[in-house]
C-alpha cells in the first residue's frame, strides 16, 4: 500500500512541482556563495528557534506548503483515474494510517527536514520551549493532514470536511486581467521568459558577487540594473502584442485607467521576483537596506515606462527595440552620477501619464 501511495501521490507531487522546487532551491542556496550558505541557514534556524515571533512566521510558511500538499492530495483522490485508491479503505485502520503517515511525511519532506534541523539546533542552544513549540507546529501540520486524507478514503461518497476549495478561496474568483496576462507569458512565451530572467539575473549576480567584491561602490548595482532591467521590456512587448491583438474588447470593460495600469504593474512585480531576491541579498550583504526601496521602485517603474510608450503613435517592434536601447543607455549614464533615486521617482508618474493619455486613443 505504501508503494502504491508513493507512485500515486509522492512521485506525481514532486513531478508537478518540479519548477517550484527548483526555484526554492535557487532561492535558498543562491543567497550566498560556497559554505557561507550553510551558516546562513544555520543562523536563520537559530534565530527562528530563539524568538517565538520568528518561529511563528516560519511556521506560517510551512503551513502554506502543507496546505498546498493537502490540496494536491485531495484533488488526486477526486480524479477518476485514481478511484482505485479507495480500495485501501478495506485495509486495517492501523496499516492505512501508517501508510498515509509515511506518504504525508514524504510529500512534506522539505518542511520536516528543515523543521527537525531547527528543533535540534533549538535543543542544543537550550531553547527548550521554542523547540517544543516547533515540534508542536510540525505535529499540527502532519496529523490533521493524515486525518483529512484518512477521512476521505474511508468515506468515498462523502466530501471531506475540509475541501480543497476552502483551503484556497481565491481559486473561486473569476480570472482577472492580471492572471490572463501572466498565464500568457508563462505558457506562450517560455523561451523569452527564461532567456530574459537568465540574462537579467546573470548581470545582477555579477554585480553582486564579482564586480563589487573588492571596492564597494553603490553605483555598481545601479549600472547593472540599467543594463538588466530594460530586458523586461521584451516580455512586456509580448504582453502588449497579446493585449492589442486578442484583448481589444477589454477596453469596453468598466475598469478605471488606474486599475488597468495596476494590473500590468503587479504583473511586472511578479516577473521581477528573482531580481528582487538578488537585490535583497545585495543590500543585506553591504548593509544598505535603505537603498532597497529605491531599487525596487526603479526596477518596476522602468519597465512600466517602456510598456506605456508602446501605446503612443508610431511605435512598432523596430522603434521599440531602438527605444529600449536608448533608454537603457540613458539610464546607464545617469546612474554613473548617482541619480537612480530621481529616475525611480520620475518614471512612475511619467509612465502613468503616458499610459493614461495613450491607452484609449491607441489604434493598432
Amino acid at each position: 500500500m505504501i508503494q502504491v501511495f508513493n507512485k500515486s501521490f509522492v512521485h506525481r507531487f514532486y513531478e508537478a512541482h518540479l519548477l517550484a522546487f527548483l526555484f526554492v532551491v535557487l532561492a535558498m542556496f543562491g543567497m550566498a556563495d560556497g559554505g557561507t550558505v550553510i551558516h546562513l541557514h544555520y543562523y536563520i534556524l537559530q534565530s527562528a528557534f530563539a524568538s517565538p515571533f520568528i518561529l511563528f512566521c516560519l511556521w506560517l510558511v510551512w503551513l502554506l506548503y502543507a496546505a498546498n500538499a493537502l490540496r494536491y492530495l485531495l484533488n488526486t483522490l477526486n480524479r477518476e483515474e485514481f478511484q482505485f485508491l479507495f480500495i485501501s479503505n478495506s485495509a486495517p485502520p492501523v496499516a492505512l494510517f501508517t501508510a498515509l503517515t509515511t506518504t504525508v511525511l514524504q510529500v512534506n519532506a522539505p518542511v520536516f527536514i528543515y523543521g527537525f534541523t531547527g528543533i535540534i539546533i533549538g535543543i542544543v542552544k537550550q531553547h527548550y520551549l521554542n523547540a517544543f513549540l516547533g515540534g508542536l507546529g510540525l505535529a499540527l501540520l502532519l496529523f490533521p493532514t493524515v486525518g483529512i486524507i484518512y477521512h476521505r478514503l474511508i468515506n468515498k461518497h462523502r466530501l471531506p470536511f475540509i475541501s480543497a476549495l476552502k483551503l484556497f478561496p481565491a481559486i473561486k474568483f473569476k480570472p482577472s486581467m492580471l492572471s490572463i496576462l501572466l498565464r500568457h507569458i508563462i505558457t506562450e512565451n517560455k523561451a523569452a521568459l527564461i532567456v530574459t530572467k537568465l540574462f537579467s539575473c546573470a548581470v545582477l549576480y555579477g554585480a553582486h558577487y564579482e564586480w563589487s567584491s573588492f571596492n564597494y561602490d553603490i553605483r555598481w548595482m545601479q549600472v547593472a540594473m540599467a543594463i538588466s532591467i530594460p530586458a523586461q521590456g521584451i516580455l512586456l512587448y509580448q504582453v502588449w502584442n497579446f493585449e492589442t491583438t486578442y484583448l481589444t474588447f477589454a477596453r469596453n470593460f468598466p475598469l478605471t485607467i488606474t486599475k488597468r495600469y495596476l494590473h500590468v504593474f503587479f504583473l511586472v512585480l511578479i516577473l521581477l521576483i528573482p531580481e528582487a531576491m538578488l537585490l535583497t541579498a545585495y543590500c543585506l550583504r553591504f548593509h544598505i537596506l535603505w537603498q532597497l526601496p529605491v531599487y525596487f521602485l526603479y526596477a518596476a517603474a522602468l519597465p512600466m515606462l517602456l510598456y506605456a510608450m508602446l501605446f503612443t503613435r508610431g511605435f512598432n517592434q523596430e522603434s521599440f527595440n531602438g527605444f529600449l536601447f536608448a533608454i537603457g543607455l540613458a539610464t546607464f549614464f545617469v546612474t554613473l552620477f548617482g541619480f537612480t533615486w530621481l529616475l525611480a521617482l520620475a518614471f512612475v508618474p511619467i509612465s502613468f501619464l503616458v499610459f493614461k493619455e495613450s491607452f484609449y486613443s491607441f489604434d493598432r
